[in-house]
């Protein structure tokens, strides 16, 4: 089943009744965040006694993979 070909003006309005409202969503989100400093609420719980750095570290380096032994020395 194809579709009608649009005329510009009509693909103009469709844009637009598809755009606005994603624009206008994540303003609202942006404007939360960073103008009244409103903190995301979490929807996973934060495992306990893990820092985020050691978290990603056991997903990047199995625990099999030494990632000391992977890090150039310093000297």
């Amino acid at each position: 089943m194809a579709t009608p070909k649009l005329s510009p003006q009509a693909r103009r309005l469709k844009t637009i009744i598809v755009a606005l409202p994603i624009l206008v969503a994540s303003s609202y989100v942006f404007y939360k965040r960073e103008i009244a400093k409103e903190v995301p609420r979490r929807t996973i719980p934060k495992p306990e006694n893990a820092t985020p750095s050691a978290t990603l570290e056991s997903k990047v380096f199995p625990p099999d993979v030494d990632s000391e032994s992977k890090r150039p020395s310093s000297t």
